[in-house]
């Protein structure tokens, strides 16, 4: 019972912290005013003249609302539209024999569902916030930058699968995928295959929260915080500001009520413990 309790404290904890998070990128959102692309490439400009060499070192945390921008887009392989991100996951389902005993020691035989990746390819093109004074190149991070599930679905095995010389390739209008052979096996069988895809959209609005940095390599780029800034939020999300915010704070909230539950819980149950 007191392991009961203390893992119910634990998790209260890490959600009371979670919460606090919630709060403080709900607060940084508020907090940071919105920059304008061409003010910021003035400025960097003005920096340049007055410095030699070729780099300023400037940084800025910054909040952008523009739209996305690609001059080289890629094309979905499920969608075949065309993005800036394309993520694309190919999942098998199967079910597998299982023994279980029970109480009385007599063994029955349980099919079990299970997933297994057989694919996971994700592809970035160069992309841009435009906000209409200019644009700025996206550092892109497989972490908070929103993307936009467009394709989910699940397909019978029977319905797409192509065997041939010793291969399994599974064909969805144009797109094809080798899997590799499968040996037949009593104790598993392939139910079908979950086909999903997410994007970042060419040409949707955004908001971006990030730090804005004159790189000597890539120009004016807006990235992850780094150094002293590096705990601040970073973000590209076709949300507006306000939705985020409540977003944020119905979170933390949310996160807040539920640790309080559960920490009373333990601490009731830790004092039970102790009295009985």
């Amino acid at each position: 019972m007191i392991w009961v309790a203390l893992v119910l404290v634990v998790i209260a904890v890490v959600l009371f912290v979670m919460s606090g998070k919630a709060s403080t990128k709900g607060h940084h959102i508020q907090a940071t005013d919105t920059s304008k692309v061409g003010d910021l490439v003035s400025l960097v400009r003005e920096i340049a003249a007055e410095m030699p060499g070729t780099g300023t070192g400037f940084t800025e945390y910054c909040e952008l609302k523009g739209t996305i921008a690609c001059d080289e887009p890629i094309r979905g392989e499920l969608s075949d539209e065309l993005v800036a991100i394309c993520d694309t996951r190919v999942e098998r389902v199967i079910e597998r024999q299982h023994e279980k005993r029970d109480e009385q020691g007599n063994v029955r035989t349980e099919w079990k569902k299970e997933t297994e990746t057989v694919s996971s390819n994700r592809r970035v093109a160069p992309l841009f916030v435009d906000d209409g004074t200019g644009r700025i190149r996206v550092k892109e991070t497989k972490k908070d930058i929103e993307l936009v599930k467009v394709v989910d679905r699940f397909e019978p095995a029977s319905a797409i699968e192509q065997s041939g010389g010793g291969q399994v390739t599974l064909t969805l209008g144009k797109f094809q995928l080798s899997v590799g052979g499968r040996a037949a096996s009593s104790g598993s069988r392939t139910l079908g295959y979950h086909f999903t895809e997410s994007v970042l959209p060419i040409g949707r609005r955004v908001y971006a929260l990030g730090e804005v940095a004159d790189s000597d390599d890539e120009g004016l780029v807006l990235r992850r915080p780094t150094g002293e800034q590096k705990k601040r939020p970073f973000m590209l999300s076709l949300k507006t500001e306000e939705e985020l915010v409540t977003a944020s704070a119905k979170s933390a909230k949310t996160l807040k009520i539920v640790a309080a539950c559960l920490a009373a819980v333990g601490v009731a149950l830790a004092i039970w413990h102790v009295v009985s």
